[in-house]
């Protein structure tokens, strides 16, 4: 019985781990925001890597987290695009 609630209790953290770390915002939301990057004629030549790192930032902040959209928006352009 001691090795079955062990094993359980081992599970659960392990769920719990990998579910902590799941996107939450929805993928047509960041397809939205990849087309809209790539649109914008400010980042023409930026390296899509950092404008998928851009759009995962702003999702999460606005959408998980529920942040300033437009501060949010300009912080992760700060981290992300900045880089290249």
């Amino acid at each position: 019985m001691r090795s079955f609630l062990t094993s359980a209790l081992a599970g659960l953290m392990i769920f719990f781990a990998l579910a902590s770390t799941a996107i939450a915002y929805p993928t047509d939301q960041f397809n939205q925001c990849m087309l809209a990057a790539k649109a914008n004629p400010s980042l023409v030549g930026v390296d899509e890597s950092y404008m998928e790192g851009f759009c995962d930032c702003a999702l999460t902040a606005i959408l998980d987290e529920g942040k300033n959209d437009f501060a949010s928006a300009n912080q992760c352009a700060k981290q992300t695009l900045n880089k290249n």
